[in-house]
C-alpha cells in the first residue's frame, strides 16, 4: 500500500483540534473498527509501522519480554536529557545494579522520611495560591504544579533547594529549555533539523548547573549516616557494589567521576520521568473535583478526620505521623481516577527478530514495527470499566468492579515507572494542604476547543507528552483554615 493508513488517519484526525495527544484518536480507531486486542497501524513512507497494544494481558507479554527493548527512538527524542548512565539509558547487568540501589530508595517506608520536604514545598505552592486567591488573577494551574513538582523532585532526589515556585531558576530554565526542544514524528522539518543543536547546547548547560550543584551538595555536606535524599541512598549501594566503603579505595561522592555520572544523569532522568507526571494529575485533580462537589466535600471530610480540622493540626500530624498519609482511600482513589483518565501518553517499543504476541490463541508479529501499549484504550474498555469516560473514584474502593491488570498509567513489568509512589505521595501531601482551604474554577480560554468523553475543554494536548490544555486556566477562592469558605466570596 502506497500511503499505508495514512487516509484513514487523515480521516480520523479531522474529529479532533490539531493539538490534541493522538491516544484519543488511536482508542476510538481501535473501538470503532473492533480492533481487539491490538492493531497495526501503517504509516509509510513517513515513519515506521506501528502496532497498538488494547488489552492488558497482550501488553504485559510486551512489558515482561526479553526480546522487546525501549525503542531507540526514545534516546534520539530525549538526547541528553536523560544522559547514557541512568536507569533510563542503561540495559542488562548495569541496569540491573542500578536498579536494585534505587528500589529502596524509592520504597513507601524511604520516601515517608522525605515527608517534611514535601510539605515545605507545598506551603510555599500554598502561599502562591492564597496570592492568587487575593488577587482573583487567572493563571495556568500546570504553569504552577510543574515548579512545583520539579521543586519536589529537587528535594526528594537530591536534597536540593531549586526554588523554582519563587525565584529564577537556571536549572529548572535550562531542563525547560531542552525538552522544549525534542523533535517527534509529526513536528516539522525544520525543528527536526535544528532540535539535536538545540537540545545539546540546553542540555551541556544544564550537566554544568545540576553536576555543580550536585557535586557542592556532596562537597559541603556532611555525613552524618542519615540519607537525606534518593541519590544518598543510592550512593550506599553504589559504594557497595564498588568496593569503596572505607579502607583505601574510599572517595568522597563529589570526586569520583563514575558515581557524579550516574547521579547526574538519574537526576535529570527523574526530572524528565517525574515533572510531566506529577504536575498533570495535580492539574487535574484539581480540576475533576472543582467540577464534582460531591466527591470534594467527601475528600475534605476525608482529610479532617485524618489530620485534624485546621493547617496547623494537619502539619502536626504530617510531621509526628507521615504514615497517614496511607491512611486515604478515597484520595486515593481519586488519584488513581485521574490517572486512568489521563495517562501521560504511552512508551514505544522495538521488539527482536520473530518476537510474537499472543491473543486470544492466535500469535502476532511484533518485530519491525513501534510497539505501543495504549493504556489510554485500556483504561476505557468498557468490558473492564463501568462508565469508562466518567470520573467515579468509587470504582476504585470496590475492587471486584475491575481489574488493577487494566490500570496501567506506570506500566508493568520489570522496567515500571520507578517513581510512582513517590508521584502518588507527593500529590497526597499537596492535596490535604490545599484542598480545604480553597475552591478551584476552571477559566477556559475563548476558543471552545473540546473533545467530549476525554475531558472535554480539559482534553490532553501534544506537547512533549499529554499535557492539559492551555495548563487549565484557573481562579482560586480563598477558605479558613477550618475549611469553610469565606464571607466575601
Amino acid at each position: 500500500m502506497l500511503l499505508g493508513n495514512l487516509k484513514v488517519l487523515g480521516e480520523a484526525m479531522k474529529r479532533y483540534p490539531a493539538d490534541i495527544h493522538p491516544q484519543p484518536m488511536f482508542t476510538e480507531i481501535g473501538t470503532e473498527h473492533n480492533l481487539r486486542g491490538l492493531f497495526y497501524v501503517d504509516i509509510s513512507p513517513f515513519g515506521e509501522p506501528m502496532v497498538f497494544i488494547t488489552d492488558s494481558a497482550v501488553a504485559l507479554q510486551v512489558q515482561t519480554s526479553p526480546n522487546i527493548h525501549r525503542h531507540p527512538f526514545v534516546k534520539t527524542f530525549l538526547r541528553g536529557c536523560v544522559g547514557t548512565k541512568s536507569l533510563f539509558s542503561t540495559n542488562g547487568a548495569e541496569w540491573s545494579r542500578q536498579r536494585s540501589w534505587f528500589a529502596l530508595a524509592f520504597s513507601l517506608s524511604h520516601l515517608l522520611k522525605l515527608v517534611p520536604g514535601m510539605v515545605e514545598e507545598s506551603l510555599v505552592f500554598k502561599e502562591k495560591l492564597t496570592r492568587f486567591g487575593v488577587s482573583g488573577e487567572v493563571f495556568s494551574m500546570n504553569d504552577a504544579t510543574m515548579k512545583l513538582a520539579i521543586d519536589f523532585i529537587g528535594r526528594t532526589v537530591g536534597d536540593i533547594h531549586l526554588k523554582s515556585q519563587t525565584e529564577y531558576s537556571a536549572v529548572q530554565n535550562n531542563f525547560a529549555k531542552a525538552l522544549s526542544w525534542t523533535a517527534g514524528q509529526t513536528d516539522p522539518l525544520w525543528k527536526k533539523v535544528v532540535s539535536p543543536f538545540m537540545m545539546d547546547w540546553y542540555t551541556r548547560k544544564l550537566d554544568g548547573l545540576l553536576g555543580d550543584v550536585i557535586k557542592k551538595k556532596y562537597r559541603e555536606g556532611k555525613d552524618d549516616g542519615v540519607e537525606k535524599s534518593i541519590l544518598d541512598l543510592a550512593l550506599k549501594g553504589y559504594l557497595k557494589d564498588t568496593g569503596k566503603v572505607g579502607g583505601a579505595k574510599a572517595v568522597r561522592p563529589d570526586l569520583d567521576p563514575e558515581f557524579m555520572r550516574i547521579a547526574l544523569d538519574n537526576a535529570k532522568t527523574f526530572f524528565v520521568g517525574g515533572h510531566d507526571t506529577t504536575a498533570s494529575l495535580m492539574t487535574y485533580l484539581f480540576y475533576y473535583l472543582s467540577i464534582n462537589p460531591t466527591y470534594l466535600s467527601r475528600v475534605r471530610e476525608e482529610h479532617t478526620t485524618t489530620f485534624g480540622p485546621s493547617l496547623s493540626s494537619t502539619l502536626n500530624a504530617l510531621s509526628s505521623t507521615p504514615h497517614l498519609l496511607n491512611n486515604l482511600p478515597l484520595t486515593s482513589a481519586a488519584i488513581k481516577e485521574v490517572l486512568r483518565l489521563h495517562p501521560v501518553g504511552f512508551t514505544v517499543r522495538k521488539a527482536s527478530p520473530g518476537t510474537t504476541a499472543t491473543f486470544e490463541g492466535r500469535s502476532y508479529p511484533l518485530a519491525n514495527h513501534m510497539i505501543c501499549v495504549l493504556a489510554s484504550s485500556i483504561h476505557r474498555d468498557a468490558n473492564i470499566w463501568s462508565n469508562p469516560a466518567e470520573f467515579d473514584p468509587d470504582r476504585f474502593l470496590h475492587p471486584e468492579t475491575h481489574s488493577m491488570n487494566a490500570w496501567m498509567p506506570f506500566e508493568k513489568g520489570p522496567r515500571n515507572c520507578i517513581g510512582q509512589q513517590m508521584a502518588t505521595l507527593e500529590v497526597r501531601v499537596v492535596a490535604v494542604l490545599t484542598l480545604r482551604f480553597f475552591d478551584f474554577e476552571a477559566a477556559f480560554k475563548g476558543h471552545g476547543l473540546s473533545v467530549p468523553g476525554w475531558g472535554g475543554r480539559a482534553y490532553q494536548e501534544l506537547n512533549m507528552s499529554a499535557k492539559p490544555k492551555d495548563g487549565i486556566p484557573m481562579r482560586v477562592y480563598l477558605r479558613s483554615d477550618e475549611g469553610e469558605i469565606k464571607p466575601e466570596h
